[in-house]
């Protein structure tokens, strides 16, 4: 649901095979209020998609390339969440 909500697929690469292989990013790490996993959330979906808005989805390995200043992350278009 969270990753359909995101577009399902990296938002660098497009990868979209495994689902288990996309994660959140927080593009500001300062606005990060908790961290989104599969480990289960008790929060509210309203919560949790408010967080969900202050990332984008990546892969595995876009995601380790981006924390290791590999890859950079992709512009955001105005309004896009």
């Amino acid at each position: 649901m969270a990753r359909d909500y995101k577009g399902g697929k990296c938002e660098i690469c497009e990868y979209n095979k495994c689902d288990r292989a996309l994660s959140f990013h927080h593009v500001d790490p300062k606005l990060k209020s908790f961290g989104l996993s599969d480990k289960g959330l008790t929060r509210s979906w309203d919560s949790i998609q408010q967080e969900i808005d202050k990332c984008i989805l990546l892969c595995a390995n876009c995601h380790m390339e981006v924390h290791d200043g590999i890859t950079q992350l992709p512009v955001r278009k105005p309004g896009r969440k």
